[in-house]
């Protein structure tokens, strides 16, 4: 298994709104083949909860971030990299999602979901790609959803545009950053254990009937996508999108 690997010991990891999602996991997945570890905080998670995250394990710390803020951005990839002594890996976790119908939701909404889902994302990977390509190697691997491929998933217009600019955005900047040692990638994820933990047994058994594998995907599975992107194995896997979806859905 990756995970056992010492290819990671010593590595400098970046975990942008670390707290969220399968991110606790993939800290903890990092944390365990000796990488050091900041969770960037953002202004979407509970500080206390990503500071009581890191605070379990070991060679992790938290920096609080405000990812819509280009001179925080940069203000905290600088405090990453003296703490750290370098950067090797950003991963951006995604944020939880909330519903609406398309057709009544405000100009304001869809500007904050933007600015958290797309703009942040973005400048913290132009905050990162800069130091990677002076250092002539990187890996960046961002979290997006199957919203942003697929317009299945209703009442989540302002989300699955931003996952899908996130994506797109990925692509160019892995064709600009491939000459430099650093790739960019995407994980598009579907439904996931965090997403419906403490969900009902006859929630759970409608949940899983449109998934072929027949079950939800579990946070130690993105971790572990995260970690062949991110290893020496993915190297010549950049610009890609991978699917996690349990069959869900097929490209």
């Amino acid at each position: 298994m990756l995970f056992e690997s010492e290819e990671f010991a010593g590595a400098a990891v970046v975990l942008v709104g670390g707290a969220l999602g399968s991110g606790p996991e993939l800290l903890r997945a990092f944390a365990a083949c000796g990488a050091k570890v900041v969770v960037g905080v953002t202004p979407a998670e509970d500080a206390a909860h990503a500071a009581a995250v890191a605070r379990d394990v070991p060679g992790a710390s938290c920096i609080p971030v405000d990812i819509d803020d280009e001179t925080e951005v940069e203000r905290f990839f600088d405090a990453c990299t003296e703490q750290l002594g370098g950067l090797d890996i950003l991963v951006n976790v995604a944020a939880p999602v909330s519903t609406a119908d398309a057709l009544e939701i405000p100009a304001a909404r869809y500007r904050d979901v933007l600015a958290r889902e797309l703009m942040g994302p973005i400048l913290c990977i132009q905050a990162a790609a800069r130091r990677m390509k002076e250092h002539g190697a990187g890996r960046i691997v961002s979290f997006s959803s199957m919203s942003g491929k697929t317009g299945v998933h209703r009442h989540v217009a302002p989300y699955a545009a931003a996952k899908g600019g996130l994506i797109a955005y990925s692509r160019v900047m892995a064709a600009e950053l491939a000459p430099y040692g650093v790739t960019v990638n995407v994980i598009a994820t579907s439904l996931f254990d965090v997403q419906v933990a403490g969900a009902s047994a006859e929630r759970m058994q409608e949940v899983v009937k449109g998934i072929p594998v027949g079950r939800v995907g579990r946070s130690i599975e993105a971790a572990h996508a995260v970690f062949y992107l991110a290893s020496r194995h993915g190297a010549y896997v950049t610009g890609e999108t991978l699917n996690l979806s349990g069959g869900r859905f097929m490209d």
